[in-house]
């Protein structure tokens, strides 16, 4: 909402900002409640600026292109996990200079480049394709009639125009989206936070520059298969079975993790999870400005990502129970059904799958 009515160069610039600024001051967080407060604070410049993003590509680019488009857009996160976890491990174990301890630079290193970007987006990025410098008018002009186009073909979707948050949120098609999100993101979000000790646990030897390292190579796989298959969904112009099979390979993953003893096996488990939780994100983030109506886009994706925040929250709470009880086996086992939970919601929801042959140019290349 806040990135409608402000426009995309204020709301994701003053997000990012905020974000890059409270991280840095984590470098002079004096004891625990400084860091609960600054987590509460990066928790709400996080919720804020995902959705925003989603939106505003969904307001640049046709539908046809949106599974391609997502999915580099969320390429960043795996080019993020194959520099940042090592460099982190090596931050924390080798920069202990001022008297400060390592993780302190940690968040000063990465906060500080991140509040100048913020700052760059405010003068580079445009609000809107009428904006946009590098466009030719009749660029501009095929791009917004596409635009509508899709627009009113997601609106005729939805027999519901009444576009309060009431009405938006009782979308029998919003709640299948957002149920699916959250215990993908709540496998997700724990596999963030157990993963690092369990492969720490494969060897006594292991630094943390070494689990940064084993952390990453997931991630390297999963940039070249992010792109791909976000390619492959557009060009199939198929959705709802390309969300849903990376969860499949995920929970595969992490099934090799929990159940099989080698290293090397568990190592594949971890690969498989790595490529699965992110190649889903292209397709998925697809679904919403196809499928919901346009008129409630921007409640409709927060909506979304808030529940991924509950199911983060609920799981993480659960899992401290499941590790104290049944140990890392248990905990990996829960991921996995959590995942193929979300393969089973996908795959039930009703989406007319006909390609729209019409849709198939590019209308910013083959604008005349």
């Amino acid at each position: 909402i806040g990135l409608r009515k402000l426009g995309a160069r204020k709301w994701i610039s003053a997000i990012i900002v905020g974000w890059g600024t409270v991280t840095t001051l984590i470098f002079f967080a004096k004891d625990t409640q400084h860091i609960l407060l600054a987590r509460v604070f990066l928790g709400i410049f996080e919720a804020g600026f995902f959705p925003g993003m989603v939106y505003y590509l969904a307001c640049w680019f046709p539908a046809r292109e949106r599974g391609k488009v997502n999915s580099f857009f969320m390429l960043s996160i795996a080019v993020a996990s194959v520099l940042a976890a090592p460099m982190s491990g090596w931050i924390i174990e080798h920069m202990n200079t001022g008297n400060y301890e390592g993780w302190r630079w940690l968040f000063a290193i990465e906060g500080v480049p991140t509040v100048l970007l913020g700052a760059l987006t405010f003068y580079l990025l445009p609000d809107r394709p009428e904006k946009a410098r590098w466009l030719t008018p009749s660029q501009v002009t095929a791009l917004v009639d596409k635009l509508n186009s899709d627009n009113e073909k997601a609106a005729a979707l939805n027999k519901n125009t009444n576009a309060s948050f009431l009405s938006i949120i009782k979308n029998p098609v919003l709640l299948q989206l957002s149920f699916a999100y959250m215990f993908i993101q709540a496998a997700a979000l724990a596999a963030n936070y157990w993963l690092p000790g369990l492969v720490k646990g494969f060897s006594s030897d292991f630094t943390d520059t070494d689990v940064g390292l084993i952390m990453s190579i997931p991630f390297i796989f999963a940039m070249f298969s992010m792109p791909l298959w976000g390619w492959h969904s557009d060009k199939k112009n198929e959705r709802k079975w390309h969300a849903a099979l990376p969860m499949l390979v995920a929970g595969c993953g992490f099934l090799m993790i929990a159940l099989v003893p080698s290293m090397t096996l568990r190592m594949m488990g971890l690969t498989l999870y790595g490529v699965g939780i992110l190649s889903y994100y292209g397709p998925y983030w697809a679904l919403p400005s196809a499928l919901l109506s346009p008129s409630g886009l921007a409640i409709s994706i927060a909506f979304i990502n808030s529940c991924s925040s509950l199911g983060g929250f609920l799981i993480n709470k659960s899992l401290g129970y499941v590790s104290t009880h049944y140990g890392a086996t248990g905990i990996f086992i829960v991921e996995a059904i959590l995942c193929f939970i979300a393969v089973v919601i996908l795959l039930s929801m009703k989406i007319d799958n006909k390609k729209d042959n019409a849709q198939k140019d590019n209308v910013i290349s083959h604008a005349k």
